[in-house]
């Protein structure tokens, strides 16, 4: 009754493209109650265009080249749209003898024996780089450049929302999960705002991995909360290995991201995470509509022929037949 439950219950999530590692991950997605976004590349498309670019320092060609080759190495979508510009404005890229990753900052690099920072906001403002005040006020995302400790010039990138983000909220918060949050390493104006046109009322910028992983953490340590982390980056899969529940977006989703999941979107669509509790929900129901069937029917039987009115077909029935109805029983959530 059980088994047959949950298998039936990952057939049909495996047809709408949802993963489920293992029946017990199906179970406890219907105990959801509380969801937390990740924002680049989950509820946005991720598919960055450079809107902007200044330089102070040297020709625009030549911070182009810079960013070039520090960035083309990178999977991070905002990475990727900078060297996509870069390579349609036909910059080439520079040597680069050392680099190092610095996880929710950037990227620090000797190039041309010149040591250069690439980063967001927060990287300059840690090694004490001043930048012009409009670029901490702006509402677009920023990629910074510094060259031997000086800022050197800048991009702006827009991003979109999927087509069905809105749609997304909308269904969970229709599922009767009030408590969805929006966790980004943006600007905060930036994650305001996106929040504002999904309609989630807290959402939290200026995160790094760390803050995400202690803030999942808090949730998970409240008694009455059971915790659903929705992400795709590498970074974020410690996130989704702390949360109750791991939600990788497969598409766009770094390996390690899909890894730590317990849960794969192949989709990429957020809109999926509610069809995934809506599934969850309809298996848990099936399974115990087959065990108090089965056990109802056994006790019929074994009580009627306790008092003579069952026969060997009635016995057979309680045996072979309700293990056929139980394999009916759960195919039905096939067709849901």
């Amino acid at each position: 009754s059980v088994p047959l439950g949950y298998f039936g219950g990952i057939g049909a999530a495996s047809r709408a493209g949802i993963l489920f590692k293992g029946g017990n991950y199906l179970d406890a997605i219907t105990r959801v109650n509380t969801v937390a976004f990740d924002k680049t590349g989950t509820l946005t498309t991720g598919r960055f265009e450079v809107t902007t670019v200044e330089s102070t320092e040297i020709p625009v060609s030549d911070l182009l080249s810079i960013l070039l080759s520090v960035e083309r190495k990178s999977t991070h979508p905002v990475a990727q749209a900078v060297v996509r510009y870069a390579e349609k404005q036909d910059s080439v890229p520079m040597e680069i003898t050392d680099m190092w990753e610095l996880a929710g900052h950037g990227v620090e690099a000797i190039v041309n024996g010149r040591q250069v920072l690439v980063g967001n906001i927060r990287l300059l403002a840690e090694r004490d780089i001043p930048v012009p005040k409009e670029l901490s006020d702006s509402v677009s995302t920023v990629v910074v450049c510094a060259i031997d400790g000086k800022y050197a010039g800048h991009l702006l990138l827009s991003d979109t929302l999927k087509k069905d983000a809105v749609d997304a909220i909308r269904r969970l918060k229709d599922l009767d999960v009030k408590d969805i949050c929006l966790l980004s390493g943006d600007k905060q104006e930036i994650v305001n705002q996106f929040a504002e046109r999904l309609g989630v009322d807290k959402a939290y910028g200026n995160l790094l991995p760390e803050d995400k992983a202690a803030y999942i953490e808090r949730l998970t340590a409240e008694p009455d909360k059971s915790v659903a982390f929705v992400g795709d980056g590498m970074n974020d899969a410690p996130v989704l290995a702390l949360s109750d529940v791991g939600i990788a977006m497969g598409g766009l989703g770094s390996d390690a991201a899909i890894e730590s999941a317990d849960v794969v979107i192949q989709t990429d669509q957020p809109s999926k995470v509610a069809e995934a509790i809506s599934i969850g929900r309809a298996t848990r129901s099936i399974v115990r509509q087959n065990i108090v069937g089965s056990i109802g029917v056994k006790v019929i039987v074994l009580v009627a022929g306790a008092f003579g009115f069952a026969t060997l077909w009635e016995a057979v029935f309680a045996d072979v037949g309700v293990s056929l109805l139980a394999v009916l029983n759960s195919i039905r959530i096939l067709k849901r």
